[in-house]
């Protein structure tokens, strides 16, 4: 009978490799965003309660007496807080880079050290191989030990309260299915997370590299002459082949080298989309996500969990290889002598030393011991000087057989060198550990790379997308473009959903505007919108701001004649208007029909020092945004007029020699920005006197004949350059209380040819604090199907062919506030208007508001001569003074009541 001792046998309850049940209420965080979750809130004492309480998780409290004590600050503070901050300093301590660099190496050296050791190394250095794998082991303790304090979801506890309710006679009675209430039992009873049962097993798969932790390591000659056991050669050597599988164990700790490089991964990913990181910045690889992380993370479980069952397994399903020379050598010598146990006759002598001598040249015999003979034959045999030594060799290099008869009275034990098999088994291990290196890293990327191109950066990207939209509605700098995508991506569900949120992005952002930009952004907001329900109507928002009122003039004539191609003549009205308002910082708020609302948000605080430049001329941008659309809409008439011609000869048969124009009014004051409706129709606008007083001022416009007025709180904002151009036209005190209001209008004669600009081809630069329309519902027709425009990247118009024409490429000038002197279409405009006729003009308004009306009458009279007759503001003022024979009333005050 044969039995093979040279290598001991770790505990069988760590050969198998736990896999993760995956049964946990929700995703799971990868490892790097395992952070703790403490509370931190201090006790707190009332000041009637004897019995108080104080709250601390984990921690002892202070004395109950002390906080009885009334008016007294506790003795003993809850340690909670320092418990839980001393908690993060560990965790991040375990995810630092150093530390991640530092286990990484000591990881690299439990792989490879023992083989390494045994290639490399005399047997004279295994005592600081054994110190350093005694180091590794304790390093790699102290991490469990850390992370089972400082990550709650690392050493998971059953939940025992639930797991007897599930246990109990009445849940089993009640279950649906023995298999479902078998999960909530497993959840319940489970204990330890993958990762902690991982790092436990790799690290006491290190046991069989320390003798000190399994066996006494005691003299090797002794321990053979003492060595009686075994039942047969065979299985003696099948369990030596049964231990090749257990080295394999080590290779779990390739899951811990693993785990540390996708902990850095995710350290870096997550520094990256850290706050406080420049905005606006494409980027490929979006912050990773939950679904994103836990995918992986599943992944990552399942592919470890399948390469080591597969290298644990393999080994036990081979056929072993046995030596039976060995085997067979010594049974022949064994039994040689047995047959001289009666007597010694020479023959049976001869055959015994042939036989001896045959085992031990042809093998690598290094000792033989007889046991139990009492033939006066010595009890071990001559080995050749030129082999190795029992005392040279490592234990795990020596093969020790040990055959008897069926009570082991007589035995035979033989040693082998083994030296050079193992070394070749080392040889062997390290390449293994190699491979199964790169066929781990290879098994991640193939399994997950699929995955991930196909739905998990996509989904990254279209969460990516929400955040930057709940951050900056408005914006239109976004990391992922509508067409960023490549050409052969078109149609996979994921893209077209990735299209779909920009393109509702921008809906929303045409919808809602400026005033619905707080409303985007909390509905919207993934980081802190955990309810379900939108949350449409709340409290607005107090705001400063001018608001600018536009309208089409005979636009109810103009309706009936052109009937659906109104639609046209509007939207091409609001593309002129809203191009020049948004590249001069302002928003388009109301399109009610014929008229529009737009505004333009004025910090309270920037308005203190009375210098338009602290609030951007924002005035001087409102006011030359309304003068350049009706300069535009004069240069682009053959553009806004452009109907069927049914339309056409409606309208100028109606209405002979048509021109399209608008009025404007301009006002400036404080208004409550929010949502206007209920949970079935919302509008994002402004409720304030301020903006019907816009809306009153547009009203204005026709009694004074003039395309714009605006107000006197609204002209204090304007630069001197922009002032030049004003004059004021009257003075009115609303009925109910309030100061007087001067009234002012901006001289623009629309009768002026402005000569058409060229065509520019779109580019790509942008003027300084050049704001640009970010989305267009301008549909075209290069496709079998029209598709919303984004034209983020066209500067603030489209400029192909489309439904509504060729729409004009209009940019402006930016050059505030010399843009009164600079633009030559807006000189050119005003120069109707002189300076003689603006100071004539200042005298009567003088005498006008001191009650000289007859002075006043003869200077109107003077501007109306120089004007041809067609000064508004003169033939008004002629008209009103004209009721009360151009005398003033005696309760006047310089000016009216309204």
């Amino acid at each position: 009978m044969t039995k093979r001792s040279h290598r001991p046998r770790p505990r069988d309850d760590d050969d198998d490799v736990p896999t993760n049940d995956d049964v946990g209420d929700g995703p799971k965080k990868s490892l790097v965003e395992m952070d703790s979750e403490g509370g931190g809130g201090t006790a707190t004492k009332e000041d009637e309660a004897s019995e108080g309480k104080a709250e601390a998780g984990g921690g002892g409290g202070g004395p109950d007496e002390s906080e009885e004590e009334e008016g007294e600050e506790s003795s003993a503070r809850s340690p909670k807080p320092r418990i839980d901050a001393a908690r993060e300093d560990v965790n991040r301590f375990v995810d630092s880079t150093a530390n991640i660099a530092f286990m990484s190496l000591v990881t690299t050296y439990a792989l490879y050290g023992d083989d390494v050791r045994i290639l490399g190394f005399d047997p004279g250095a295994d005592g600081a191989f054994l110190a350093l794998t005694t180091m590794a082991f304790a390093l790699f303790l102290s991490e469990i030990a850390l992370l089972c304090w400082c990550r709650d979801d690392y050493l998971v506890t059953p939940d025992l309260p639930a797991l007897r309710e599930l246990l109990s006679r009445d849940r089993w009675r009640c279950r649906k299915s023995s298999w479902s209430w078998l999960g909530r039992v497993g959840k319940a009873a489970k204990a330890g997370s993958f990762y902690f049962w991982l790092d436990l097993v790799s690290t006491f798969s290190m046991a069989i590299e320390m003798p000190w932790l399994l066996r006494a390591d005691g003299d090797v000659a002794n321990e053979i002459d003492g060595t009686i056991a075994g039942k047969a050669s065979v299985a003696g050597a099948r369990a030596a082949n049964k231990l090749k599988v257990i080295r394999m164990v080590r290779l779990v700790r390739l899951a811990k080298l693993y785990k540390y490089f996708s902990a850095r991964q995710r350290a870096a990913a997550a520094g990256e989309g850290e706050p406080g990181g420049e905005k606006g910045v494409e980027s490929s690889h979006p912050p990773e996500s939950h679904v994103g992380a836990e995918m992986s993370d599943r992944t990552t479980k399942k592919v470890i969990v399948g390469i080591l069952i597969m290298l644990l397994g393999i080994p036990l399903l081979q056929a072993d290889e046995v030596d039976y020379f060995n085997e067979f050598s010594m049974k022949m010598a064994f039994e040689q002598r047995k047959l001289m146990a009666d007597g010694i006759d020479p023959g049976e002598l001869e055959r015994w030393e042939f036989s001896e001598d045959l085992l031990v040249r042809e093998t690598d015999c290094i000792d033989i011991a007889y046991n139990g003979f009492e033939d006066g034959l010595p009890n071990d045999a001559i080995i050749p000087p030129d082999r190795a030594r029992i005392q040279d060799l490592r234990v795990e290099e020596l093969d020790v057989f040990t055959i008897g008869d069926d009570d082991y009275v007589r035995s035979m034990t033989a040693v082998f060198d083994a030296s050079g098999r193992v070394r070749e088994e080392a040889l062997l291990g390290i390449l293994l550990t190699s491979f199964v290196i790169v066929l781990l890293g290879l098994g991640m990327v193939s399994f997950t790379k699929d995955v991930r191109n196909l739905v998990i950066v996509p989904i990254e990207h279209m969460i990516q997308l929400v955040r930057e939209i709940s951050e900056n509605p408005l914006g239109n700098n976004l990391s992922l473009k509508i067409d960023d995508k490549h050409r052969k991506d078109d149609g996979m569900e994921t893209t077209l959903l990735i299209r779909t949120i920009s393109k509702i992005a921008g809906l929303m952002r045409v919808g809602f505007g400026e005033a619905g930009a707080d409303i985007i952004g909390k509905n919207l907001n993934v980081a802190h919108g955990t309810a379900d329900a939108m949350n449409l109507l709340g409290n607005g928002r107090k705001i400063h701001s001018i608001f600018g009122f536009c309208d089409v003039r005979q636009f109810t004539d103009t309706t009936e004649c052109l009937q659906e191609e109104v639609m046209l003549f509007v939207n091409r009205i609001a593309h002129v208007l809203h191009s020049i308002v948004v590249q001069c910082d302002g928003a388009a708020n109301k399109n009610i029909g014929d008229a529009f609302l737009l505004t333009w948000k004025v910090g309270k605080d920037k308005l203190a020092s009375g210098d338009p430049e602290d609030h951007d001329y924002a005035a001087d941008k409102a006011l030359y945004s309304f003068v350049k659309t009706m300069i535009e809409m004069v240069r682009h008439e053959d553009f806004l007029c452009k109907f069927s011609p049914r339309a056409l000869s409606a309208l100028y048969e109606r209405m002979p020699g048509y021109k399209c124009r608008i009025g404007c009014g301009l006002h400036f004051g404080w208004a409550i920005e929010g949502a206007i409706g209920s949970s079935k129709k919302i509008d994002a606008s402004y409720i304030s006197p301020h903006v019907n007083m816009s809306e009153a001022l547009e009203g204005a416009t026709k009694g004074y004949g003039v395309p714009l007025l605006m107000s006197e709180p609204f002209r204090d904002l304007l630069s001197q350059e922009a002032r030049a151009g004003c004059r004021r036209v009257d003075a009115v005190r609303k009925r109910g209380g309030g100061g007087a209001m001067g009234l002012y209008t901006y001289d623009v004669d629309l009768s002026t040819r402005f000569s058409r600009i060229p065509k520019k081809q779109p580019t790509k630069k942008r003027l300084p604090h050049h704001r640009t329309t970010t989305f267009s519902l301008v549909t075209t027709q290069r496709g079998p199907s029209a598709r919303l425009l984004d034209a983020s990247n066209r500067g603030t118009d489209a400029s192909s062919s489309g439904v509504l024409g060729d729409l004009p490429d209009i940019e402006i000038n930016k050059d505030f506030p010399y843009v009164w002197m600079s633009d030559a279409d807006v000189v050119r405009a005003r120069s109707r208007f002189g300076e003689n006729q603006r100071r004539t003009w200042h005298l009567g308004m003088e005498a006008f508001e001191e009650g000289r009306w007859d002075v006043a009458k003869d200077r109107f009279d003077e501007v109306l001569a120089e004007s041809d007759g067609k000064d508004g503001p003169s033939l008004y003022l002629l008209k009103r003074m004209g009721e009360h024979d151009f005398r003033a009333p005696d309760s006047w005050q310089g000016y009216w009541e309204d």
